[in-house]
């Protein structure tokens, strides 16, 4: 799994009985399925790599505490993704936790140690930003940071401009990356127009993010020009 070369990370949904993409759909590289709302997870999983064999599989799950939400998680890794995207990860502690919990769940379940890979989301939370100064050293499963805009200023309405605090976010999300030698993707919602999407891709691939979630088929031609021109 070449992460530098996964540009377009479709979302799956966890209400549908349907893969996410017909058959002559331009395909991405990878399919991101969140963990809230999804009943079934193992078979949802097993069902994806069935119809898509060749695109690896990865699951969104909400951020973990000593006190919350670890048997969901845990839940999740059960389900052996090809990787995890933690959402608010706040210091790199919650890093440390999550590698903990996903070598138990590959000891229990016979899997390879580090065959579950990791991307932290520490660009969706102040929390993360602040603290993006302590990412600083690498475990081998983490293979990339994530950033997502729409949870730190909400959604526009027709505004093409990153406010300061959405600037702010990327820039720290990309030089906590790049201190990591890692890459930085870009998981910002696509609940907006065509051409404000168009235009959100551009600025993540001129910004050095080596990829961007997909909502809609329709969104995977703009992400691979966006990032195959930058």
């Amino acid at each position: 799994m070449d992460i530098r070369r996964m540009k377009v990370w479709m979302l799956d949904t966890p209400f549908d009985d349907q893969p996410p993409l017909a058959p002559d759909d331009t395909k991405p590289d990878c399919l991101c399925l969140p963990v809230t709302g999804c009943q079934n997870l193992s078979e949802r999983v097993s069902t994806l790599r069935t119809l898509l064999p060749a695109l690896p599989v990865f699951l969104i799950c909400d951020p973990i505490s000593e006190a919350y939400n670890v048997s969901a998680f845990t839940a999740a890794a059960s389900a052996a993704p090809d990787g995890i995207i933690l959402r608010g990860v706040e210091h790199a502690a919650r890093i440390q936790m999550a590698e903990t919990l996903l070598r138990v769940v590959e000891a229990r379940n016979g899997l390879d140690e580090g065959s579950i890979a990791l991307i932290a989301m520490i660009g969706d939370n102040a929390g993360g930003l602040l603290n993006a100064g302590q990412f600083s050293h690498r475990l081998e499963r983490l293979i990339a940071l994530g950033y997502d805009a729409f949870t730190l200023d909400g959604q526009r309405n027709g505004d093409d401009k990153a406010s300061d605090s959405m600037r702010y976010g990327a820039v720290a999300t990309m030089l906590a990356a790049r201190r990591l030698g890692i890459p930085a993707i870009d998981f910002t919602g696509s609940t907006v127009e065509a051409s404000l999407y168009e235009s959100d891709c551009e600025r993540a691939a001129r910004s050095g993010f080596a990829g961007k979630l997909a909502a809609h088929p329709a969104h995977i031609g703009m992400i691979k020009q966006a990032f195959g021109n930058a």
